[in-house]
């Protein structure tokens, strides 16, 4: 992260110098296509780990509904989860084929700031 991106602020004894945003989808796709959408996510997550704003990009299968899977993305910021939604690989796998084939999608995202270590701090010591 730049400089520029430095959030410098003190709350109490905690300084809160950077942040990042992090995003939780939740997929539930539709009877028989879980097979098929964990290939597909798994070639998402390749392209997307190759993004200059992400910082991490995994999926996870329920092992109660290989149906259901989540996805944890980090992006250094707001801007990049645009650049994420817009870029080439995820309008053909993301919009153009994965969306395609859920019954459900619930995408929520978070700011979470960081202490002088790097390490994400609990939503009160903000």
């Amino acid at each position: 992260m730049s400089d520029q991106n430095l959030i410098p602020v003190t709350n109490g004894d905690v300084d809160r110098r950077a942040a990042f945003l992090q995003v939780i989808a939740h997929y539930h796709v539709k009877p028989g296509l879980g097979d098929q959408v964990a290939a597909l996510l798994a070639e998402l997550t390749t392209a997307t780990r190759r993004e200059a704003k992400n910082l991490a990009y995994a999926f996870y299968r329920s092992p109660q509904d290989p149906d259901r899977f989540v996805i944890l993305e980090q992006y250094t910021d707001a801007s990049g989860l645009d650049d994420h939604r817009a870029s080439g690989h995820f309008q053909r796998l993301g919009f153009g084929t994965i969306i395609p084939m859920l019954v459900s999608r619930e995408v929520t995202s978070y700011v979470v700031h960081t202490g002088p270590d790097g390490k994400p701090l609990d939503a009160d010591k903000v």
